[in-house]
């Protein structure tokens, strides 16, 4: 199994590389327009290029940062749309949550720390069933590949997103509940790539599932600190004490329906799901 850490809200994955010809590719490029996030960046477009719904369940989306040609971004691309199935199957997620806080200051300090295992073994079998359905986006700032896994069935998605009249969808303000399964909405900030600032926000919404499910165990440790001085003319009393609280669980079916960009905020949006048992 692979490990990966997010320490305070930020991680890195590994990337490996499959090959393929530019033939393959060519007929595939379909939203114009790149990845660009930021304040100037329409809602419109990261919806278009986002959007699976009307895709089934079996189909999942890998996002690259910029290369140097347009092949080896579908290949950087179709690797985490792997990595994104494996991790699905099966991820043994750890969250750890610390907070410090004293009597005369407050709250003083606070930091998470999450990490998970998941079947890198599985990635190059992923990798050679996979059917490419759509390249969207450009070689100036990375491409998202669609890509369906047969070996999955193809089931009707368990949920289609609302929007209000701006644009915002619905689940980002209130978790829909969705029968059979645990839901939950994670966010990030902005990354120096897209893919980083998405899979933040996926990961986030692992950790939120971890909390929430019935099968988590979860351990928490306190310490405190009481000191006290005297002197001919004064008392001072003060306290420390700090929590840190870990929940452990293992997530299979682990599966981002779908995903937001909020530019007035710079925040990026996961809605993710697993099933109940």
């Amino acid at each position: 199994m692979m490990n990966f850490r997010y320490p305070y809200r930020m991680f890195l994955f590994l990337s490996a590389a499959v090959i393929f010809t530019s033939i393959l590719f060519s007929g595939c490029m379909t939203a114009e327009g790149g990845l660009e996030t930021g304040a100037n960046k329409p809602q419109g477009e990261s919806r278009l290029l986002w959007d699976l719904d009307a895709y089934p369940a079996n189909v999942y989306m890998g996002v690259s940062a910029p290369y140097y040609d347009v092949d080896t971004m579908v290949e950087k691309a179709l690797y985490r749309c792997s990595r994104n199935i494996a991790i699905g199957k099966q991820a043994a997620v750890s969250s750890s949550l610390v907070s410090e806080s004293s009597s005369s200051q407050g709250l003083i300090s606070f930091a998470s720390e999450a990490e998970a295992l998941y079947l890198e073994d599985e990635i190059e079998s992923i990798l050679s069933r996979l059917e490419l359905l759509e390249v969207r986006g450009n070689s100036r700032t990375g491409i998202i590949v669609i890509a369906a896994d047969p070996a999955v069935p193809a089931d009707p998605r368990p949920y289609t997103q609302d929007f209000g009249e701006d644009g915002r969808p619905t689940w980002v303000d209130r978790i829909p509940d969705i029968p059979g399964y645990i839901t939950a909405v994670g966010e990030s900030l902005e990354y120096q790539f897209l893919r980083d600032s998405m899979e933040a926000a996926d990961f986030t919404a692992a950790e939120a599932i971890v909390n929430k499910s019935p099968r988590a165990v979860t351990k928490a440790r306190s310490y405190a600190v009481n000191t006290t001085l005297e002197t001919d003319n004064t008392h001072f009393e003060h306290f420390q004490e700090g929590i840190l609280q870990v929940a452990e669980g293992t997530l299979e079916g682990f599966y981002v329906l779908a995903r937001w960009y909020d530019p007035d905020e710079n925040h990026f949006y996961s809605l993710a799901i697993v099933p109940e048992d």
